[in-house]
């Protein structure tokens, strides 16, 4: 073993004061650990039992143990490794379960209690939740928040916020309405900082804000009128919604101007958005007092369950721990003196990843000058852990405290470290923070090829960004195997590394086209897999066999594979005239249904037989028991495996068996609690890989994410994906330790989410932290290669970039600096090579080249069994045909058109067109449009008499996703229908149906439409309404209303044998127009319509098989 540095030598050996070493990356900062350790030891200044070591994880703890063991063992400090067995080295929550452990009485927690998995903390707080939402869902206040905001959303919110507020260390008792009251003290904060609780006018701040808003507005130039109906606006206090939507009104009164008004115009709208942020804030109030409320009560049902279960979850350990030692009472004043005592020496690696409460709990362990940290600034990664890099950088400048930089980097080759440094040096340049240069101890070597590769995939503005991703994908799995054939590396010394495991799948379908053998280390995707979403399907039926969706999966699936027309048969037979049932009454009843084949009826039988089996022993079986019986009745395990990557499939389900048996083994568990265990992993995307069929020491390429490769180096580091921006997070709610609850609330009027005061400065502090820690990652990722890395990205097109992201300083850098890259720009996929392997690397081939011996070539076809295969097919013809009513329409008005739209038997005979992609666009917002107005005039003539006043408010609801034009066309169509001649008579209708949906039988098929509107009038008759959007001119009328009476008829003809409703008008209302069409028709006529609309069918089906005298 080489000899240490002098620095590091200095770290090792410096006593009588605390130590803060800032350490690099592959600086040798564990050596530097495990020396000291032994170091204290040799020189007789502490015993191991009386060294308190804390690791940043458990394999790190283990390592540095085993290492210390063979160096005492080495050294023939046989007594000192044998107290090594007692050492306090661990993670800083093994050293709190030790603790409370060795107190149970002081800190009044149960010895003998079980401390939680992640995965089972997270089964126990969906359970919590559960009941919560069941328990709480009927009161007022809460129905409104969950009205606002969706289930999903406070659940996940209730979590986060718990979460955030354990990491700063503030009690839980915050969680009472005290909490909105935090605010950050002191004369940083702006001007604008606002209190979370709205002031009254009075308020030195809030005057102060209008005061600079008002002489903002002043110093605009022209626009008096305008400045007029701000100014009487912005005066007014009046916490409405109302209120908010005329001072957003004032943006438009002043847009955003452009030379040398531009400055006092820019500054005014940016604190009127902070003004109406603070206005917002009132009317937020409601929400977060129920919010909060439910937080408490989550917290401590929480709580409760785990002191049920006699079990601890790991923010309990340190919020135990602290509570022990940080009170006040003699007991804790002698816990805390026993081990501050004990402890002469206090060793923290990874420092600059401590939590608030956990570097409280370090502090209430440490004596007076025994600290020595570990860490660096530039690696702190974990801050959506609640992890606070300050901490490490307020512990460097600490008065009496010793910062020893360590800089000798013993990993990378120094050209690759030499070219992370100037890049980093780049970065952070004007950032304050200091920026120690690494420097390389490692010697040149042979190698001279440039160590950093960019690989740049241009966007295509055309190109969807999946088709991108996955070129992308195929460019970095081609990188990867010439580095390993033409390079010195094997796959093994090769590690893809992710920022985000979200397609990673991208990467491993393109490295397995290639046959390059891979292992996914903790990555995601695991609960994604059809596989095992098809079994968890079954459980869930299992849980409750009566929910359709679930069942109609699992019957279309490779379980059952029952068909289509089965599915629709089942569905027809559970939803029939008799009125909604389940469907799997119908499955269970299937003989009964008369339109199944065989086929499908033999599958529906053996499903019915071991499905029912399994119903009846539900409660006696286990989940691995009903996992294993599935597989076994079903053999979908042997199915799987006959597929590409069947092993893959196969080792899954396996996967699956086991983690039912882990988390029985700890307790029994419900079948419908594993089921929303495994949902709930599946929604957060937990990281849970694939099961692997490459053993990870094999010679495989790793795929990890940036965060599990740390700690970790490789030869040669790849890191694609380069170009992805952050999305920023979309949660409702934020805690903070200064400033509170922050939420965003919704607007009545608009039903967008406007953000509080409190929500835009907690917003702003977190993107802050958020982009510099960005950059740490980056940091992190880069300095874990070697030999080599390999830089990819997408670049999007000029207009779409940003001035943020990886690839964006990458480019800015080496544009900059001409700093050389070896830059491989990927323009088409003949650029990373096909995917299909060039002859001479199949091993069949090759053999044949390297025997010399001639390659075999099959012979040719017979040229007439080849011309064969190109003649065309003969369409068969349609026994039955299942349309809707304005196919009919269609039919009878163009057949051309017809055929078009509704290609039976074959493709049309007739030329393709040309996609065009604006005509297209305009086809799809006209008929968005013509779907909004629909909706709105359902909404509006369910409560006729209530619609003049709420009608203008369901307008903007409704239109909020179209283009402006079209909003301001809708508001103006849905006014003229409210007083029109139409709207009064429905508004005097004895009953109103609308959108009344219909299939109805005809011999050769099936008939399916929605009436618009169907209502009875004064005079006691049923009238057919039906709303027309399209465009038409007043002399068109009549013709154009001719296109339509088919469609009537057929609506006629449904009420009159569904409903037994004789109609005596059917009306088209054309809303452009603002008129109306009548059609009425004689009961003989009536009486006529199915033979009529029957001879229609018959005519389809003979269209569709025989057209101008050829077949289709």
């Amino acid at each position: 073993m080489e000899p240490l540095t002098p620095t590091q030598k200095k770290a090792v050996e410096q006593l009588g004061h605390s130590v803060c070493v800032s350490a690099g990356a592959g600086t040798g900062k564990t050596r530097v650990l495990v020396e000291r350790f032994i170091h204290l030891i040799e020189k007789g200044l502490a015993r191991p039992e009386e060294i308190l070591a804390i690791t940043f994880t458990e394999k790190a703890a283990k390592e540095m143990k085993e290492r210390i063991a063979r160096e005492l063992k080495a050294r023939s400090l046989a007594e000192a490794r044998r107290q090594l067995e007692n050492a306090y080295i661990g993670t800083i929550h093994s050293v709190c379960a030790r603790i409370l452990r060795e107190h149970p009485c002081e800190a009044g927690v149960d010895p003998s209690a079980r401390i939680l998995k992640e995965d089972e903390a997270n089964l126990l707080q969906e359970t919590v939740l559960e009941r919560l939402m069941e328990d709480r869902f009927s009161g007022a206040e809460v129905f409104e928040l969950l009205k606002a905001y969706t289930e999903k959303d406070i659940r996940r919110s209730l979590k986060s916020v718990a979460n955030q507020v354990h990491a700063f260390g503030i009690s839980e008792s915050l969680f009472s309405s005290d909490f909105l009251s935090i605010q950050k003290s002191g004369t940083e904060e702006s001007t604008t900082a606002e209190p979370t609780v709205r002031s009254s006018s009075a308020d030195p701040r809030r005057r102060l804000l209008r005061g600079n808003l008002i002489a903002k507005l002043d110093a605009i130039p022209d626009k008096e009128d305008s400045r007029e109906k701000a100014r009487a606006v912005l005066h007014r206090d009046e916490p409405s919604w109302a209120h908010i939507e005329a001072l957003q009104a004032i943006h438009r009164l002043f847009p955003r101007m452009r030379g040398k008004t531009q400055e006092p115009s820019t500054e005014f709208r940016k604190l009127l958005d902070e003004w109406i942020a603070l206005e917002v804030e009132p009317l937020a109030r409601p929400f977060q007092k129920t919010f909060l409320g439910l937080a408490q009560a989550f917290v401590s049902d929480y709580r409760h369950l785990k002191r049920e279960k006699a079990a601890l979850d790991f923010n309990d350990l340190e919020r135990e721990t602290v509570r022990l030692l940080g009170g006040e009472t003699p007991t804790s004043q002698a816990v805390r003196k026993r081990y501050q005592t004990q402890f002469k020496f206090v060793l923290v690696d990874e420092f600059q990843d401590t939590a608030p409460l956990q570097n409280e709990l370090i502090g209430l362990l440490s004596g007076k000058d025994n600290v020595f940290i570990v860490g660096d600034w530039k690696q702190s990664i974990y801050g959506f852990r609640g992890t606070d890099v300050s901490l490490f950088l307020e512990r460097e400048r600490e008065a009496g405290i010793e910062r020893i930089p360590l800089v000798e980097n013993f990993r990378s080759r120094p050209e690759l470290l030499a070219w992370i440094n100037r890049f980093f040096k780049f970065l952070w340049r004007g950032e304050g923070e200091r920026f120690d240069a690494l420097q390389p101890k490692r010697p040149s070597g042979s190698r001279k090829q440039v160590p950093v590769d960019l690989l740049v995939v241009e966007q295509d503005k055309t190109e969807a960004i999946s088709l991108v991703r996955m070129k992308e994908a195929r460019a970095v799995a081609h990188r990867v195997k010439q580095l390993a054939r033409d390079g010195p590396f094997d796959y093994k010394d090769i590690a893809i590394l992710f920022r985000a495991a979200t397609d990673v799948y991208f990467y491993e379908h393109e490295l397995r086209a290639l046959h390059i053998p891979y292992y996914v280390v903790s990555g995601r995707g695991f609960y994604h897999q059809s596989e095992i979403r098809d079994v968890i399907t079954v459980l869930e039926l299992i849980e409750n066999p009566h929910l359709d969706i679930p069942l109609a999966a699992v019957l279309r699936s490779p379980l059952v594979q029952v068909s289509d027309d089965a599915l629709f048969w089942l569905s027809r037979a559970s939803k029939g005239v008799g009125g909604h049932i389940p469907l799997f009454r119908a499955a269970m009843n299937f003989a009964e249904i008369k339109e199944l084949n065989t086929d499908d009826q033999k599958k529906l039988e053996k499903f019915r037989t071991w499905f029912t089996e399994l119903l009846k022993h539900k409660e006696r079986f286990s989940v691995s028991a009903c996992l294993d019986y599935i597989l076994a009745r079903t053999q979908y395990d042997l199915y799987v495996l006959g597929h590409p990557e069947g092993k893959r499939h196969f080792a899954n389900l396996r996967k699956l068996r086991e983690i039912a048996r882990e988390v029985e083994e700890r307790e029994p568990v419900h079948l419908g609690d594993f089921v929303r265990y495994v949902k709930g992993l599946e929604t957060k995307e937990v990281r849970e890989s694939e099961a692997q069929v490459e053993a990870e020491e094999g010679n495989a390429v790793k795929l990890m994410t940036i965060h599990k490769a740390k700690g970790l180096e490789f030869d040669v580091v790849v890191l694609p994906d380069l170009g992805r921006q952050d999305r920023g997070g979309g949660d409702h709610f934020l805690a903070h330790r200064d400033l509170g609850l922050g939420l965003r609330v919704r607007n009545e009027e608009t039903r967008e989410f406007e953000d509080t005061s409190t929500y835009k400065r907690i917003k702003e502090k977190l993107t802050e932290r958020d982009e510099a820690e960005s950059k740490r990652v980056l940091y992190v990722a880069m300095t874990r290669a070697r030999e080599h890395l390999v830089l990819s990205g997408i670049r999007t097109p000029r207009a779409q970039r940003k001035k943020t992201g990886w690839l964006n300083s990458i480019f800015n850098f080496v544009e900059e600096t001409s700093d050389g890259v070896n830059r491989i720009a990927v323009e088409d996929e003949r650029a990373v090579g096909d995917r299909c392997l060039p002859l001479i690397e199949t091993e069949e081939i090759r053999a044949f080249v390297q025997a010399g011996a001639p390659i075999p070539v099959p012979e040719g076809e017979d040229l007439k069994l080849l011309l064969k295969r190109f003649e065309p097919v003969t369409a068969s013809a349609f026994p039955r045909i299942d349309l809707p009513a304005t196919a009919f329409s269609v039919f009878e008005y163009s057949r051309k058109d017809f055929e078009r739209v509704y290609p039976l038997g074959g493709a049309s005979s007739e030329k393709i067109e040309e996609w065009n992609p604006e005509e297209d666009d305009a086809q799809t917002r006209a008929a968005e449009f013509g779907t909004t107005f629909h909706n709105l005039l359902e909404l509006l003539v369910l409560q006729p008499k209530t619609a003049q006043n709420r009608w203008l408010h369901d307008v903007k609801r409704a239109g909020l996703d179209l283009p402006r034009e079209m909003r301001e066309e809708l508001l103006r169509l849905v006014e003229t229908f409210l007083g029109s001649r139409v709207f009064s008579e429905i508004k005097a209708a004895k009953r109103r149906y609308p959108e009344v949906p219909f299939v109805f039988r005809l011999h050769s098929g099936l008939v399916q439409g929605t009436i618009d509107l169907l209502y009875q009038n004064q005079k006691g008759e049923w009238i057919i309404l039906d709303y027309k959007t399209s465009r038409v001119e007043s002399a068109d009328l009549k013709q154009e209303a001719a296109r339509y009476r088919t469609q009537l008829e057929l609506y006629t003809l449904a009420a009159h044998e569904l409903l037994r409703l004789p109609i005596a008008r059917a009306t088209l209302y054309f809303a452009r127009l603002n008129t109306t069409f009548d059609f009425t028709f004689d009961p003989k006529e009536v009486g006529n319509f199915r033979s009529r609309f029957e001879s229609l069918q018959r005519e389809m089906l003979g269209e569709t098989v025989v057209s101008e005298g050829k077949r289709l």
